[in-house]
């Protein structure tokens, strides 16, 4: 953990030395308008705080805080769970509450909790199968390098720099998510060509535009297989594309689908092919994907609808219809069930979708694709402004890399 030669000036602390629990509690009717924070509140390995809730939405007692406090998640201390908040409040018993002593800066201690070693330390210290929990008394003992409070000061601040570069990109992304929202629905009103638009029984459109039913632009569909669990397995030749492997917006994500050992003579009719129109039917129903490729042949799962479709319509602009407000709205209405919401292959082929010609199709696809190749360069500086902060926050805690060295030299 520590360099052979202890930086100058540094020493070897406990989170005992530097820090006491606060033990101040508090019953939430008493103060009816006081921000909670829980656990879900608290973002994993994020150091601050980005939502919160009231105090009228708990009951029984709960943990007292104080501006310049720490509170560090003790319930399943993997999701790395710690913040410092700049207000008063109540929270979570599962939070423990620190205080920090005059010999540590507050902002230090975050950074010190979210390192890799104070993880596997706290998590070799819980206890519990189904809720594990780590303690204070177990915490307290963790040592670590402690700088200077000059240099503690500087480590946060360099540290600081690189979250406020991430969540600048953060609110670029949510600020170009509203202008795709804006866009999309101006599109699936208005077209690009500044034609005359005409009410029809699924809204405005351009005059050009025809209303069909989603079955008249279908060659073929067929549901995902079903089969168990215990086909897992990581050396598996054929990878299962699940619900949970799609975002809201429709992307896949190939890299979280499991491998299954499954003997493929049996699910030939089944496989994906590029270009293949996918809807959800249960979980979260009504969100439309597009297959493209991947390295092994890939089996939808039993809850996603796979569809083949006529050249007539371009696969992207059925996708970002489907997931448009306008369209998610209007395919959840054909969903039965009054819990479990569940989309039948019947029913989604007399859903009514707008249908251009084919070159304001394309037209309108380029448009949003600009869109989300916007959000995803965004999305790839926020990873790698968390990447920086993440091997910052190593080198710099534990002495292996320098504020001064930061510094830009002077010319």
């Amino acid at each position: 953990m520590y360099l052979e030669e202890i930086p100058s000036g540094w020493k070897i602390a406990k989170m005992g030395d530097v820090c006491e629990l606060r033990k101040e509690t508090i019953n939430p009717s008493n103060f009816p308008d006081m921000p909670y924070v829980g656990l879900e509140h608290i973002d994993s390995g994020d150091p601050r705080l980005k939502k919160i809730g009231t105090s009228s939405e708990v009951n029984s007692s709960k943990s007292r805080f104080y501006s310049g406090d720490i509170l560090y998640g003790k319930l399943r201390p993997y999701l790395d769970k710690s913040v410092l908040v700049d207000f008063d409040g109540l929270c979570s018993t599962d939070i423990l509450v620190l205080k920090s002593k005059e010999s540590i800066v507050p902002q230090f201690v975050v950074n010190t909790i979210h390192t890799s070693q104070f993880l596997s330390y706290s998590i070799s210290t819980s206890s519990g199968v189904n809720h594990p929990r780590t303690s204070w008394s177990s915490i307290s003992a963790f040592q670590f390098l402690l700088p200077p409070l000059p240099e503690q000061r500087a480590i946060a601040r360099a540290l600081r720099a690189v979250q406020a570069a991430r969540e600048a990109r953060l609110r670029e992304i949510a600020l170009e998510r509203e202008r795709k929202a804006a866009l999309m629905e101006h599109l699936f009103t208005h077209g690009t060509r500044g034609e005359p638009t005409k009410r029809t029984e699924i809204g405005e459109m351009p005059e050009s535009w025809e209303v069909v039913k989603f079955g008249k632009v279908i060659i073929s569909s067929a549901f995902g297989p079903r089969f168990s669990s215990n086909y897992y397995d990581p050396d598996g030749s054929v990878a299962t594309l699940r619900t949970t492997d799609l975002d809201n917006e429709g992307n896949i994500n190939y890299s979280t689908m499991p491998l299954a050992k499954l003997e493929l003579d049996g699910f030939k009719q089944h496989l994906l092919k590029s270009n293949d129109f996918l809807i959800t039917r249960s979980g979260t129903c009504g969100i439309a994907a597009i297959f493209e490729a991947f390295e092994k042949p890939v089996l939808p799962g039993a809850f996603i609808i796979r569809f083949r479709l006529s050249n007539e319509i371009n696969p992207l602009f059925l996708k970002y219809y489907v997931n448009s407000q306008q369209g998610r709205n209007r395919i959840l209405q054909l969903a039965g069930g009054a819990v479990q919401k569940n989309l039948s292959g019947t029913s989604l082929r007399t859903f009514q979708i707008p249908l251009p010609l084919l070159v304001d199709q394309d037209a309108i696809v380029r448009s949003l694709i600009a869109c989300d190749s916007k959000i995803a360069a965004l999305d790839h500086e926020a990873h790698l402004h968390d990447k920086l902060f993440r091997a910052m926050l190593e080198e710099l805690m534990t002495g292996r890399l320098r504020v001064g060295a930061l510094a830009t030299p002077s010319s």
